[in-house]
């Protein structure tokens, strides 16, 4: 089997940019946006329309939607997903088997575990008082390992998500949130341990 790189129409590939075969480039990419570097590893799908900066790592076996956008300083290990009108707001940490799904935002900041699950339209905000003029100040929450967030949930700045819990879909989450839990709510509670 040769090993190759399948570019749809208008894509753009700007200097430092590092790709490895086996990869599928749709219409209308742009990739390392700002010249400051992008190394992609092997077996890499990136649906059409979607845009990433420079700047950016990221690992084997990734995936997108369509329309997905990952900003500078952002470090993704293996096996990610992310879905559809996805926005990734850069100086974040994507660890490997993550799953984040459509319409997703994730702000400047965020720091993400290994198997986490985010599902569709979750919100995650970093900024407790704003406007901040200074990112040194901002804080976006934490999701530990192996946790799933319901879909439409909203994670304030700062939160911690804990090892293995569940968040209901809907959920606002203002506090943090033990590991091995199932909570839901408005605001976000503990209902009971997660077997």
């Amino acid at each position: 089997m040769k090993n190759s790189i399948e570019k749809g129409k208008n894509v753009i590939i700007h200097k430092n940019v590092k790709l490895n075969d086996k990869s599928i480039i749709g219409n209308n990419v742009e990739l390392g946006i700002n010249d400051k570097g992008l190394k992609i590893g092997e077996k890499l799908l990136i649906r059409s329309g979607s845009k990433i900066y420079g700047e950016v790592k990221i690992g084997k076996n990734f995936k997108t939607g369509h329309n997905v956008m990952i900003r500078e300083k952002t470090n993704i290990g293996d096996n990610v997903l992310i879905g559809t009108n996805s926005i990734v707001d850069g100086n974040c940490i994507i660890g490997n088997n993550v799953n984040i799904q459509s319409g997703v935002y994730i702000t400047w900041g965020v720091k993400i575990e290994i198997g986490v699950f985010i599902g569709p339209c979750v919100i995650t905000t970093n900024d407790k008082y704003p406007p901040v003029t200074d990112k040194n100040l901002l804080k976006g929450p934490i999701f530990r390992k192996n946790c799933a967030i319901g879909a439409g949930s909203i994670i304030l700045p700062g939160i911690e998500i804990g090892e293995h819990s569940l968040i209901g879909a809907g959920s606002i989450v203002t506090k943090n949130i033990p590991k091995n839990v199932v909570a839901y709510g408005n605001p976000c509670r503990v209902i009971r341990n997660r077997d």
